[in-house]
């Protein structure tokens, strides 16, 4: 891992010379394709992740985390794991040469790492410093790294092939590169129970939909473009975009239901 970071470190000094040359304006188009050639084996995997983890494990134990723990607890918990992905975000907006981005992650970490009670508290944000996560799957984005292929892992859910390179880099940071993996456990799943916790009571969303695989595939390649766009200029590109697109699919389905009828 130590050898990782070192090879990473030197990788730094040569990437921001790339950064002129590669694009920081996605193509809405190609931030929400994502291929999915391992359909059927995916399928299975959603199968036990929904019907059995989701089921028995994860909706269970989040109910029982909402339902003893206050809401004020919730966020500071929620807040100290955050707190985690500072540093990453530093060397991520560094790549890019956002140095104020950079600055204000190192200033927000700085901040409650210390005063903030090692991150239970964001007093960083109510300094007036906002989080603004920067990954290493968004960074290769900008320079038109595609997703690739569409991935259901087992327990970890959704995934792209490019969502796996960047959280693997991500987790070459300090502090994440120092923590056991016990540690990383733990971090892991209080921040699923944070991510359950906002969908729940919304399971008859999948329900009620036709297919809940093609259903909760193409909502996580809206959330992940959702995330890319996020912290850039094209945030409004991208909801125009999406109000196109349904707008475009509305009238498909108008005129198929009009077909029907005829």
């Amino acid at each position: 891992m130590r050898k990782g970071v070192l090879l990473l470190s030197l990788l730094l000094f040569d990437l921001p010379l790339m950064v002129g040359a590669q694009t920081i304006n996605g193509d809405y188009e190609y931030q929400t394709h994502m291929s999915d050639p391992i359909e059927p084996i995916n399928r299975v995997i959603w199968d036990f992740n929904y019907l059995v983890l989701d089921a028995y494990i994860y909706k269970p134990v989040t109910e029982n985390y909402v339902e003893w723990v206050s809401d004020g607890g919730r966020t500071a918990i929620n807040n100290f794991v955050l707190n985690f992905d500072e540093p990453s975000t530093v060397v991520n907006n560094l790549i890019q040469l956002e140095f104020s981005r950079s600055a204000d992650a190192l200033l927000r970490f700085s901040i409650n790492s210390t005063f903030g009670l090692l991150g239970f508290l964001d007093l960083a944000k109510k300094a007036g410093i906002e989080r603004r996560r920067e990954s290493f799957s968004n960074v290769l984005g900008r320079w038109n790294v595609p997703h690739g292929p569409y991935l259901m892992v087992p327990v970890l859910g959704p995934r792209s092939v490019r969502k796996v390179v960047g959280s693997f880099v991500d987790g070459l940071y300090f502090p994440m590169s120092y923590l056991t993996f016990w540690q990383s456990t733990t971090l892991w799943g209080i921040d699923g129970l944070d991510k359950r916790e906002a969908v729940l009571g919304q399971e008859k969303l999948l329900e009620q939909a036709l297919d809940s695989y093609i259903f909760v595939k193409e909502a996580y390649m809206q959330y992940e473009a959702f995330k890319f766009y996020q912290n850039s200029e094209d945030m409004n590109l991208f909801m125009d975009e999406k109000e196109l697109q349904k707008a475009y699919q509305d009238e498909q389905d108008l005129e198929a239901f009009m077909d029907e009828i005829d």
